[in-house]
């Protein structure tokens, strides 16, 4: 994420309906140069880092399914009161098959990125008026509490500024299952809103990618944290220790470690691997990564990066840029208990519409087709309104 991250005008939340959490609808008014997780196609996530106010666009509600503010779960320390964000088979905490995503999902693909600023969604101005905004941590890990106009360490590099914090990093469920957080598109109402990812066992760029295939079958859901100017298309640019911190690096200084041992800049350990082991198969690829996950968390006080890292390998298979479909579903009270953002008691769950043939001419003109560049980024039909707008 970039250190001189400028505040952007959120579009209409209709536009994230059409598919939430896509559509290529990013906002490139201020110009703000952005850093990317992916590994090969330069897709940039985006967080905010001026000290003051950022803009924010009108708290909309939208229709579809429903989120209970006051639920019941069975988690890994017994059953007792989430305050708010779990229901339809998203508040399990130990694991289980959840329903599956039926026909008017979306199509997308994942990328990955860590660049240890402060996120979109840590600004209050830019989260719904009837949430918290996301949390920050010192570089040492301290929680910032409720001060949540800190600096971000992209804006300012200093022992108190506001970084990432670790728990951000993604863990698993079970084999099956996992959760963490992710930048979205810049549009729309996104912060705190969760979304069930299904792998389908195919890669965006390499439809044969081991690591994708290998993934296939498994589930994530995600929070909304953070936006990307140029995250399009369905992408939801997963937080993972090690995945790349793009053209803005506050890792460096966090972590006490060069910049050369964050791996590539777009893409991470995995890229670096890929770079310097060319023709290595899968095993190789992991070993390759594990290897950079133990060198680069080797104190105590990184274990949680270093295990979001080694999730990276075991779990996530290190997929490069996964195909997937996803759907909004309510969020699991693991994730709210980490992040501090709880949309249930707003009840606005919004249903994914599927493709683009019911888009009105008045949602696609309002998309900004900058982050198709010129169409090389488009991929496949994610059913997204601005897909059709900008790809179509």
């Amino acid at each position: 994420m970039p250190s001189h991250r400028l505040s952007v005008p959120l579009v209409l939340l209709a536009l994230l309906m059409a598919c939430p959490g896509g559509g290529g609808a990013t906002n490139t008014e201020s110009g703000a140069a952005t850093s990317a997780g992916e590994s090969s196609a330069g897709t940039a996530s985006a967080a905010d880092t001026t000290a003051g106010s950022p803009t924010t666009g009108n708290a909309g509600s939208s229709s579809g399914a429903t989120t209970t503010t006051t639920t019941t779960t069975t988690n890994a320390t017994g059953t007792g009161s989430t305050g708010g964000s779990t229901g339809d088979g998203t508040g399990s905490e130990t694991g289980g098959a959840l329903p599956p995503l039926g026909d008017d999902a979306c199509n997308g693909y994942a990328t990955r990125y860590w660049d240890c600023c402060k996120a979109h969604c840590g600004w209050p101005a830019n989260v719904n008026p009837g949430t918290e905004p996301l949390q920050s941590c010192s570089k040492s890990d301290a929680s910032h509490g409720a001060e949540y106009t800190v600096p971000s360490s992209c804006q300012a590099l200093a022992d108190d500024s506001a970084f990432t914090c670790y728990d951000n990093a993604p863990w698993a469920i079970d084999g099956e299952l996992a959760y963490g957080f992710a930048a979205v598109p810049a549009s729309g109402d996104i912060c705190g809103r969760c979304y069930q990812l299904e792998f389908d066992g195919t890669g965006h760029y390499n439809a044969q990618d081991p690591g994708s295939v290998a993934l296939a079958g498994k589930t994530m859901i995600v929070q909304a944290t953070n936006i990307g100017f140029d995250v399009g298309g369905g992408q939801f640019d997963i937080l993972t220790p090690g995945g790349g911190v793009g053209l803005f690096d506050a890792c460096s200084f966090q972590w006490d470690v060069a910049t050369a041992e964050l791996g590539a800049t777009y893409g991470g350990f995995m890229t670096h691997c890929q770079q310097q082991n060319v023709g290595a198969d899968h095993q190789q690829l992991k070993q390759c990564v594990l290897g950079r996950c133990a060198a680069v968390f080797d104190e105590p006080g990184l274990a949680e990066l270093a295990a979001g890292c080694e999730w990276y390998v075991q779990w996530y298979e290190v997929a490069d840029n996964p195909n997937l479909r996803y759907q909004e579903v309510a969020c699991p009270a693991a994730i709210v208990a980490r992040s501090g953002i709880d949309r249930g008691p707003l009840d606005d769950v919004a249903a994914c519409k599927g493709g683009g043939g019911g888009c009105s001419q008045d949602e696609m003109d309002l998309c900004d087709c900058a982050w198709t560049n010129n169409g090389r980024n488009c991929g496949r039909d994610d059913g997204s309104c601005c897909w059709t707008a900008c790809c179509g």
